[in-house]
């Protein structure tokens, strides 16, 4: 008589087990240097539940680039994200991308004005990774448009070629449509791959790297500024007292009001920017007499905008940054008004 083992079940190797990626992200860190010295950081983070989002994001990129090349413009925060966010739901990201799980694809882009060569200077960092006994790590480095234009063109032709396949055995509509809209995409970024090569050589890379960390001649007495946030419309709330005060009239006799507010919001802003204990605000317009009269001590609650301030003093003449703050709206802490 011959006896038969139980079934058992087949063993799967770890690493071909079908991993949940419902909450996978791909965090782009862009920061944006301006020909003043002020720089804008944007952190923001989108959905990566399919392993060809990197190629998507590239490709987006990759048409920025060949949008400023087009206009002749120099890169800013407030129209990077424009552009950006017209093509993809992105969604601030105000954490540490390394320190989260989530996290299997960070772009770190550094990107600097226009060179004579009419491209931008840009740096890339990619950097992919998945936590676990199985996961991996890999980190790449393109410097110049068209080492980055052309790692966007590999990408996106990659998920494209594997659309394609998958739409010809599901015919699922979903697949069908996301392998469209990456033909698309793939057209795009081989025509601005096509302008960024024969534009672009060696001592092309070699300047935009130079570009985007040469020193910047200011003249002394003078300032700039950035808006820290993109969004035009999107205002940041700080309450606290008011450690100092002074008013300030410039040449055309316009007065503005200065304080420093001791603020409790933290060390992070809604946008994931630093912000200092004591923060610097400004108050212009018809609003500026009235808030001169406020003393120090007094809790108040401002909303307004964060912006980078670059500035030469007439005597050292040498570029310093500071965080400031727009004021749009102050009023008095009425719950707590904290009256010295």
């Amino acid at each position: 008589m011959s006896s038969t083992s139980p079934a058992t079940a087949a063993k799967v190797h770890p690493a071909q087990r079908q991993r949940d990626t419902s909450d996978d992200l791909l965090v782009l860190s862009l920061r944006i240097s301006e020909r003043s010295g002020a720089v804008s950081t944007l952190t923001m983070s989108v959905p990566a539940p399919h392993l060809d989002a990197i190629g998507w994001q590239l490709a987006h990129l990759a048409a920025y680039i060949g949008e400023l090349r087009k206009t002749g413009l120099d890169p800013n925060g407030e129209d990077a994200y424009a552009f950006l966010s017209a093509r993809t739901p992105w969604s601030w990201f105000p954490w540490q991308p390394l320190h989260d799980t989530r996290v299997t694809c960070q772009l770190d882009v550094l990107l600097g004005p226009l060179d004579e060569s009419g491209w931008p200077a840009i740096s890339l960092v990619i950097l992919e990774s998945e936590d676990g006994k199985w996961g991996f790590s890999r980190k790449r480095l393109r410097q110049g448009a068209s080492a980055v234009v052309g790692v966007a063109l590999t990408e996106i032709d990659g998920a494209h070629s594997h659309l394609c396949s998958q739409a010809s055995r599901d015919q699922e509509e979903e697949t069908v449509r996301r392998r469209d809209e990456a033909k698309a995409l793939l057209a795009e970024v081989r025509e601005i791959h096509g302008h960024a090569r024969g534009k672009s050589n060696s001592e092309g890379a070699r300047k935009a790297r130079a570009a985007l960390h040469q020193a910047l001649d200011h003249e002394p007495g003078t300032s700039s500024f950035a808006q820290l946030d993109p969004a035009p419309d999107r205002m940041e709330t700080f309450t606290g007292a008011i450690a100092a005060i002074d008013s300030r009239t410039n040449d055309a006799g316009e007065t503005a009001v200065l304080f420093t507010i001791a603020h409790e919001q933290g060390r992070t802003g809604t946008g994931g920017y630093e912000v200092p204990d004591r923060l610097r605000c400004t108050v212009r317009g018809p609003a500026a007499k009235a808030a001169a009269s406020l003393p120090p001590g007094r809790r108040v609650i401002v909303v307004g905008r964060l912006a980078q301030q670059v500035y030469v003093s007439k005597q050292q003449k040498i570029p310093r940054s500071l965080i400031t703050f727009d004021v749009h709206a102050l009023g008095p802490d009425l719950v707590d008004p904290g009256l010295s």
